[in-house]
């Protein structure tokens, strides 16, 4: 069983950065190109709480396993899984994929979306459900990569802080924040968390956040 160690106030990782996002608007809809994005919008007192966050715990198979699986909050019902080719940049392209598990044994998983790597450039080129994406780093000497997302219709922002986790935030002036990776440094299974502001984000955005 492995013990976290408290961590002292100067090592905590940053805050969350500005306010939770608020609930998506009729606008965004009409530039996504995906259709399943199903984000519920307020309707009266039952509406949902959109400051309400969901967690995803991230597992992997072992200290120097290439394989991760993704579980809901219940930290037991797996939703999606990670496999890496290889530790190499000189690996079968796409060095990344994330799948969602098959119902069963005999159905392949259902790939959602890959990561190719370069060798002199910090540019990622992903994929999400067949549709190209540039990660692009900011500049060359920082940690910020944008990315204009298929699924929520917008520029998106993705802040790393170090080895404590990152963040992904919409590009406006209030930075209202999407989603974030917390690192489990001190465990050996777990990889670490993801935090969803918006509880109600599934479909297409919900992977393209994963």
């Amino acid at each position: 069983m492995n013990h976290q160690q408290p961590l002292s106030e100067k090592h905590q990782p940053p805050p969350y950065p500005g306010p939770p996002m608020s609930a998506p608007d009729a606008s965004m809809h009409a530039l996504s190109p995906m259709s399943n994005i199903a984000v519920p919008a307020p309707s009266g007192p039952t509406a949902p709480a959109y400051d309400a966050r969901r967690i995803l715990h991230i597992y992997r198979d072992g200290i120097t396993s290439r394989h991760m699986t993704i579980t809901d909050m219940d930290k037991s019902h797996p939703l999606y899984q990670v496999d890496q080719n290889s530790g190499s940049l000189f690996s079968s392209k796409p060095h990344m994929t994330i799948s969602q598990p098959s119902p069963s044994p005999n159905t392949p998983a259902t790939t959602i979306g890959t990561a190719t790597f370069h060798n002199w450039s910090r540019t990622i080129d992903l994929e999400f459900h067949g549709v190209p994406v540039s990660f692009e780093p900011e500049g060359d000497f920082t940690t910020r990569y944008t990315f204009r997302s298929p699924a929520f219709g917008m520029l998106l922002r993705w802040e790393c802080h170090g080895r404590w986790g990152a963040d992904l935030v919409r590009v406006n002036p209030q930075k209202e924040w999407i989603a974030r990776f917390d690192a489990s440094l001190f465990s050996l299974s777990k990889t670490g968390k993801i935090h969803v502001v918006n509880g109600g984000i599934t479909g297409a955005a919900l992977d393209e956040i994963v």
